[in-house]
């Protein structure tokens, strides 16, 4: 076995409420890296189904776990960073898992960066599971783009990872979001910190009737608004606003349309709405905006 010493160590962080159909393949999927330097830290906010079971079962894998109440995800994964002592950091909800191989890639691309403010990140399969039903696909994303990060989250969290020294420097997450808490802290982070892009699989989502984003509806629309006035340009804001405003009738003309079986309907919408029209710049402004906004 090589020398332990020669990797950094890696931190990740679990956050779990009532995932304990999917947390203990989380965990191996972690464990299953073979990681020489690897601390796991699970921050369960006092569940109520099987998930402590399972942390006990894997207690002497962990470098620490607990179960009680909290004030949700965002506060969950503070609570773990605070007690992190690795080099690179990152965090993995409880219903996702690493592809294998992803934590020695991942120390491979920071072994001369580990004193910089420095973010990493790639691209993921989804699973989507509805019903009896099991759909693959990819989360894919592009090249760095700060302009874009303000009205379009195109970086997977879980295919994320980033140094110490930058989470000291940017601080926590906000507690105060449901939703966009990831985003709000890549943005900040954008600031001071080199985005690197890596054109690889490092993760799966889990998509499945229980997953938060999916049961955000107004709640998580309103946080999206809240981050692109916060950060975005006057056009976006303007963009975002009236496309929230039309939400629903948008939804139901894409349903119609699709029911029709009109191929792209997407790019019809916005001529049916001329307040939308008249705001957006091309169809893929409004698009992305709708995408954002829970297309």
């Amino acid at each position: 076995m090589p020398n332990p010493n020669k990797y950094p160590l890696i931190s990740v962080v679990v956050p779990s409420f009532n995932q304990g159909q999917y947390i203990e393949k989380t965990l191996l999927s972690i464990l299953g890296q073979g990681y020489p330097r690897l601390e796991i830290i699970v921050i369960d906010g006092g569940s109520t189904d099987n998930t402590v079971e399972i942390l006990e079962k894997y207690s002497n894998q962990l470098f620490y776990w607990h179960s009680k109440k909290d004030n949700g995800q965002a506060d969950a994964i503070n609570q773990g960073m605070q007690m992190s002592s690795g080099d690179i950091l990152c965090w993995l909800n409880s219903d996702d898992m690493y592809l294998p191989g992803t934590l020695l890639a991942i120390s491979e691309h920071f072994r001369e960066k580990l004193d910089e403010y420095h973010l990493v990140y790639g691209a993921a399969v989804v699973i989507n599971e509805s019903g009896n039903k099991l759909q693959g696909a990819a989360a894919n994303t592009a090249s760095f783009d700060p302009i874009k990060l303000t009205y379009f989250d195109y970086i997977v969290q879980p295919s994320s990872f980033w140094t110490k020294k930058l989470w000291a420097k940017v601080g926590e997450l906000d507690i105060n979001y449901k939703y966009v808490l990831d985003w709000d802290w890549f943005i900040r982070a954008s600031k001071i910190a080199t985005f690197e892009y890596i054109p690889h699989f490092y993760s799966v989502c889990r998509f499945h009737p229980f997953h938060k984003t999916s049961n955000g509806g107004e709640e998580r629309r309103e946080e999206i608004l809240d981050i692109v006035n916060k950060f975005a340009s006057d056009y976006w804001k303007n963009l975002y606003i009236e496309t929230d405003r039309y939400y629903n009738s948008i939804t139901k003309t894409r349903n119609f349309l699709k029911s029709c079986k009109i191929p792209r309907a997407h790019l019809f919408i916005p001529f049916l709405f001329p307040p939308i029209l008249y705001k957006m710049k091309n169809s893929q402004d409004f698009l992305d905006a709708w995408i954002m906004l829970g297309f």
